[in-house]
């Protein structure tokens, strides 16, 4: 039987509400442009009903099939393992950013599908560390399956050549490291999901080179735990509170290696006390390519200052403008910059042998097919 347009369709009102709470729509957001939202909140209560047309709309904005709304309760659906926002502040998912991951979902998926286009993994490395090792142990063991000590970064010439140095070393051991667009920093900085094969780290764009680092390194060690949870920074739950902390502790010691900071010339010839100069301080962020939040952690640490000189230097940084990003980029070099390797060159496989078409990989890589020939040049060029 065909649908018309006027037909109404009599769905599961609690399922329609879900969808949309679920979807971080308000009444009056999901109602633009599709219906007078004083309706919708009629048929959410059962009195009254939508047209097939008006389903169909509400089922593409909510990221749904037509037929979920037909069942008898909604699902039971997953959140997501590991999640960071600036200062770890709460979560609040916008439809934008439930669609982007849902969608990093969708490639993971597909990446397991068509995995024989990639080479082969050895994940033994998941379970190398564990909460109850000391943070620097735990650094060691991250800096040497990488292979990223101190005097191999030596050689990165900015932050930029720096972070995507270490995505290449992360993508190398067989994670999936995608970049999200159109996402403010205070609403998500990043999160993770610890199952193999691919795991996933998914980071804000918008965020500082030096910050995504941070990020990279902090939900690679949520994968190696295979711990997950909403990322907070209150103790209600103390066992992700140990672990966030935890994860924190061992990302700041893979960036500033405690042994290396106390060698470090600049730190073994500073007479000034408790206190560090900005020129210092800039120094020891290009030395080990950290940002000034962790070079002061890690100084506090290693006894080398304050709490009160940390706080204080840490909130003069927070007035400080947000840098601004380079020129403008093309399409392709989007797609590069933002989808893994590893992922490009599976579907890129998948779609020649036909196992996907070519609309399928115009929606996965988010892209006109017309760059498609750009894009392949530069992937294997």
């Amino acid at each position: 039987m065909i649908q018309t347009s006027t037909e109404l369709a009599y769905v599961v009102p609690k399922l329609l509400k879900w969808a949309r709470e679920q979807s971080g729509f308000t009444i009056e957001q999901a109602a633009a442009s599709l219906l007078n939202p004083a309706k919708l909140e009629r048929v959410e209560n059962g009195e009254d009903n939508l047209t097939f047309h008006q389903l169909i709309k509400l089922a593409n904005k909510y990221r749904r099939p037509p037929a979920f709304f037909y069942l008898d309760e909604p699902p039971e659906e997953e959140i997501l393992p590991d999640f960071r926002t600036l200062g770890s502040s709460p979560v609040q998912f916008s439809p934008l950013l439930r669609d982007q991951i849902e969608k990093i979902k969708e490639k993971r998926d597909l990446a397991i599908k068509y995995k024989e286009y990639d080479v082969d993994y050895d994940y033994e490395w998941i379970a190398s560390i564990s909460i109850d090792m000391e943070p620097e142990l735990a650094a060691e063991v991250i800096i040497k399956l990488l292979g990223l000590d101190v005097s191999e970064r030596r050689v990165w010439k900015d932050e930029y050549n720096a972070f995507n140095s270490w995505k290449e070393k992360i993508e190398d051991i067989g994670i999936l490291i995608f970049q999200i667009l159109d996402i403010k920093i205070q609403e998500m900085r990043g999160f993770s999901i610890p199952e193999i094969p691919y795991p996933v780290i998914a980071i804000n764009r918008s965020d500082r080179p030096l910050g995504k680092i941070f990020t990279l390194v902090h939900e690679l060690c949520h994968i190696m735990l295979k711990q997950g949870g909403i990322c907070t920074s209150n103790n209600e739950d103390e066992e992700h509170f140990k672990i966030e902390q935890f994860c924190n502790a061992v990302a700041g010691a893979v960036l500033v290696p405690k042994n290396m900071l106390l060698a470090a010339k600049i730190v073994k010839s500073h007479y000034g006390g408790i206190s560090w100069s900005d020129d210092e301080l800039k120094a020891l962020k290009k030395y080990f390519w950290a940002s000034y939040e962790v070079i002061l952690r890690r100084l506090l640490i290693a006894n080398k200052t304050t709490q009160e000189f940390y706080q204080t230097k840490i909130n003069s940084l927070s007035k400080l403008p947000p840098k601004t990003e380079g020129g403008p980029e093309s399409v392709y070099e989007r797609i590069l910059r933002t989808q893994p390797r590893s992922f490009l060159n599976i579907v890129l496989g998948a779609m020649h042998d036909g196992h996907i078409t070519m609309a399928d990989l115009s929606y996965y890589l988010g892209m006109s097919l017309k760059h498609l020939p750009n894009l392949e040049k530069k992937l294997t060029g």
